[in-house]
């Protein structure tokens, strides 16, 4: 098990057990790998400084997903490049056309 990360809340994660990481206002909602979600008073900026560290990558204003669970992505010429994770039934993640060529270095790397 890796180095937990403090998240606020007065709660320490593991940074394998986290899926994605979504912004609510000032707060984020996490969502982890064994299906439960919790909400920190931490911004997701904040949070995805002290994941620099790990594979996690922005894909939108509002989303950090955490690589090791990405599913697949499709590439949609108009809509530009869904995720989905591997671990839920998620709705697809909207890859945002700014973050676009650095998630295909990325991935690629």
């Amino acid at each position: 098990m890796k180095e937990a990360i403090h998240l606020g809340s007065r709660r320490e994660v593991a940074p394998d057990k986290i899926e994605r990481l979504e912004s609510k206002g000032n707060y984020t909602l996490i969502h982890l790998t064994d299906g439960s979600d919790f909400l920190s008073s931490i911004t997701l900026g904040t949070l995805q400084k002290r994941l620099s560290s790990f594979r996690f990558f922005r894909v939108n204003r509002s989303t950090l997903i955490n690589l090791d669970y990405l599913g697949r992505f499709t590439i949609h010429s108009q809509s530009g490049i869904l995720l989905e994770t591997k671990k839920r039934n998620t709705q697809d993640i909207f890859l945002s056309r700014r973050r676009e060529p650095a998630f295909i270095a990325y991935i690629n790397a």
